[in-house]
This record gives structure tokens, sequence and C-alpha cells, in this order.
């Protein structure tokens, strides 16, 4: 491998796209929080609310892990399967990835298939749900009016790290913990080692690469949603309580009298 790609890539790359994430994902957060104090927005419980950190908490998770507010929002079947699809994949295929970071108590060869037979079905699916959102997008009059660049260019990028992924689990199926894993601690704890890197495939390179500018990218496009929610001042914001009988006098008074 070439000294400069080898530095640039796996040195220089993982900290900058961890610097501009952080330092987008700080930026994101202070647009939040500016904007709920300059618009006031809140939302409105009309009986007294009795909802507590807790709930809110809980109803978070279920919208991240269940999408229960989708169908009641949504009537558009594509949108509803292409959406579980892609991240109930995404989610799995994250966890795969744990496990070069985190070690398991399993031999590398149960590893390695489940790999293989999970992260590889995790990653078809992924694949199957981005595909059915993106032809969505492009087959609607209405969604190719909003779609901007911004859209095209990190569903781009991820059909280019999930294709590069899935090349290597299906086909090459790399000794991923004996290269890609002691690098990714190393660089994780600040004590970056290259040496077991050193000799890995293009696809692999490429796979890295696109997946730290992803990562970059996330908190300035429409994709910083994944966090967006912690923020959200209708879901984790104080609501206002509106008694029965203030909303009587407050009709009462917006109710035009006759001549």
């Amino acid at each position: 491998m070439d000294a400069l790609v080898e530095v640039g890539v796996f040195l220089i790359l993982p900290y900058a796209a961890a610097a501009l994430f952080v330092g987008g994902v700080v930026w994101r957060v202070r647009q939040w929080l500016a904007a709920r104090a300059r618009t006031g927005l809140r939302s409105v419980a009309v009986v007294p609310n009795t909802f507590e950190s807790s709930d809110v908490a809980r109803d978070i998770t279920k919208r991240v892990f269940v999408f229960y507010t989708l169908p009641k929002m949504e009537d558009d079947r594509t949108l509803i399967v292409g959406t579980m699809m892609f991240h109930y994949g995404i989610w799995v295929v994250l966890l795969a990835h744990l496990g070069l970071i985190v070690p398991l108590p399993i031999s590398n060869q149960t590893h390695a298939l489940l790999g293989l037979y999970i992260g590889g079905a995790a990653g078809l699916l992924t694949l199957a749900g981005l595909l059915v959102l993106t032809a969505r997008r492009v087959v609607s009059p209405s969604l190719r009016r909003i779609s901007f660049f911004d859209d095209y260019f990190a569903v781009a990028l991820l059909f280019l790290v999930i294709g590069f992924g899935l090349l290597q689990t299906l086909v090459i199926q790399p000794d991923y913990l004996n290269t890609v894993s002691p690098w990714l601690v190393s660089i994780l704890s600040f004590h970056p080692n290259l040496a077991p890197i050193a000799g890995v495939g293009i696809f692999t390179i490429l796979h890295i690469a696109v997946a730290l500018v992803f990562i970059a990218y996330l908190p300035y496009g429409k994709m910083a949603h994944i966090v967006a929610y912690m923020f959200n001042p209708t879901i984790t914001g104080r609501s206002v309580r509106v008694g029965t009988e203030n909303l009587a006098a407050s009709s009462a008074a917006a109710t035009p009298r006759g001549r």
C-alpha cells in the first residue's frame, strides 16, 4: 500500500472525521437550542400533563426502535416498509461492527460465521430498504421537487458504504479480526498503529474511507435526525397546560359578535 494512502486514510482521515462529527453535532445542538428560544415552540396539553423524564425517554425509544408514530402520520406503505427495512438492518450492521472493538467470548471462526450470515443478511436488508426509499424519492414527482443535493449525496455515500461492505462480507471475506480490529482499537485509544492494516485490499480501504467521509458529513445534512429527537421541544420540552375553561373563554373571545 502506498504510504501516502496509508497515512491519509488510516491516520489523518479518522481523526479529521471525528473532529468534524463532534464539531457538527455541537453546531447543530446550538442551532436547535437557539431556535427553541426564538420561536418558543412547545407542545400543548389540553388535559393535565403527568409526563416525567422517564416517560419522554420511553416515548423517544419507541419512536426510534418501533416507529409507532409512522403509520399514524403516513399512509405510504412504501415509506413505512422501506424505513423499517433500512433502520432495522443498519442497527444490526452497527452492532456487528461493535464486535471489532469489544472482544466477544467466541472463537474467530464463530465470529466470522456470524459476520457472514447475520451481518450479510442485515447488510442485504439495509440495502433493500435503501433501494425502496430511493426509488420512492425518484419516482414521486412531489418528492423530486423537494429533493436537493444533500438528499442524493447522503444516499450515494450510503450506497457506497453498504456496497463495499457487502462485497467484502459476502465475497472477499477478509480477516477483519487481525487487520481492521486492532487498527480501529488503536485509533480509538489514541495510540494509532498502522501495521495491522498495511496489507488490506482496495475494497477495505474504500469501505473505510467512504464510511469516514459519511461520519464527517452526518451532522451537516438531514441525517442529523439521528440526534435531533433529543432536542425536539415538542417531545422533550415542557408542555403548556391549557385548561378546558381557558379554551372555552379563548374561543368565546375569538368569536366575532354580530352587529
